[in-house]
């Protein structure tokens, strides 16, 4: 009786150990099948290239000009612009809104920033900033701003800690073999990083760490150094761009936020210009490179644009006389026509048929950026 049972038992388990070796082959040739269409991971559509004018042909608007509106931008890797054009980064974007209108007194932004920065190290820039006389200071922060400059070491172990091990040599030969077997051993490695990803950000927060310690000392002696000489102090804080369609670090920019908030501090947290928004929309290089790219860096300097407006930081006559509301239109029309088409009357039907057909952005029936 026993011996039959285990017989059966023993078929059963043949069938099941050959059906999983089936189902194994089976997505393994889906997936050399799959990876033979795709095109090739480390091409996109970003240039290969940055470029960055030399500095006289920078601020067109203010050449010649003795008393600019003066900007300063100061920053990282953000506010330089890693991974686009010079031209494309927000200060140059920012620059440009601010010369729209003739009559105007001339922007002129000035960037002072370099990858690898911090805001505590950045306050070296001041030596600079303060001579050249601004008008308004903006400091671009991100959420790494708190790493310990004098305590890199640690910061890099804490790196190290967050990526997923590599496969040993023999292991590593056997994923050779299998593409299914590589994609699993992946999707492991990215679950264990994201956790690591997630604790790097836990412990560069953790308040009593020194270099939290030291980003808080750094936003004071910025508010009180421009306090002292009459510059507009504008903190602008970036979020994550990975995370940007979720809340996974609503708490750090929060925690941030009660900082500026317990020091009486106006300032732009540039997360919600960005919130549901997709992050390979907004990166430079799609899971590569996750700096803002041109698209992001424009909608940080229409955002900051509008921050200054609002709370007075500006003339009101920065405002752009005209603009054209024709984009906002047409999106409107497509919206109605996917979801209601029958309320599309005959006329707005034709211009959701003909988007080339724009009116032109000349008269004051033009609305105005809001």
């Amino acid at each position: 009786m026993i011996k039959q049972w285990l017989k059966r038992a023993a078929a059963r388990l043949l069938v099941v150990l050959m059906a999983c070796v089936l189902i194994w082959i089976v997505l393994e040739m889906a997936m050399r099948v799959l990876s033979a269409a795709e095109s090739d991971p480390m091409r996109h559509d970003r240039s290969s290239v940055a470029f960055y004018p030399s500095g006289e042909r920078l601020n067109p608007w203010s050449a010649g000009y003795s008393d600019p509106l003066r900007i300063a931008a100061v920053g990282d890797s953000i506010t330089h612009g890693a991974g686009v054009h010079f031209l494309d980064t927000y200060g140059m974007r920012l620059e440009a809104l601010l010369n729209h209108n003739e009559g105007q007194r001339p922007a002129k932004v000035r960037v002072w920033a370099r990858g690898g920065e911090s805001t505590y190290t950045e306050l070296r820039y001041l030596e600079e900033v303060l001579p050249w006389e601004p008008d308004l200071l903006i400091l671009g922060i991100c959420l790494n701003d708190t790493e310990d400059p004098y305590n890199m070491g640690e910061v890099r172990q804490w790196r190290l800690d967050a990526l997923p091990p590599t496969p040993s040599p023999g292991l590593a030969r056997l994923l050779g073999y299998t593409r299914l077997g590589t994609w699993v051993y992946q999707q492991l490695g990215h679950y264990q990083a994201r956790k690591g990803y997630l604790e790097y950000y836990r412990k560069l927060y953790e308040k009593d760490y020194s270099g939290w310690k030291r980003f808080v000392q750094s936003l004071r002696r910025f508010n009180e150094v421009c306090r002292e000489h009459d510059i507009t102090f504008v903190p602008v804080v970036f979020p994550l761009f990975t995370d940007v369609d979720n809340d996974t670090f609503d708490w750090i920019h929060e925690q941030i936020a009660e900082v500026f908030r317990e020091e009486g501090i106006a300032y732009l947290d540039l997360r919600d210009t960005y919130r549901g928004l997709s992050p390979e929309r907004l990166q430079a290089i799609p899971l590569i490179d996750p700096h803002p790219n041109e698209i992001a860096h424009r909608l940080a300097a229409e955002s900051i644009f509008q921050f200054l407006l609002a709370n007075e930081m500006i003339d009101p006559g920065y405002l752009p006389q005209y603009a054209s509301a024709s984009p906002d239109r047409m999106w409107r029309l497509l919206g109605r026509f996917i979801h209601d088409a029958a309320s599309v009357e005959a006329e707005d039907r034709k211009k959701l048929m003909e988007p080339d057909d724009m009116p032109e952005v000349d008269g004051p029936e033009e609305a105005p950026v809001p």
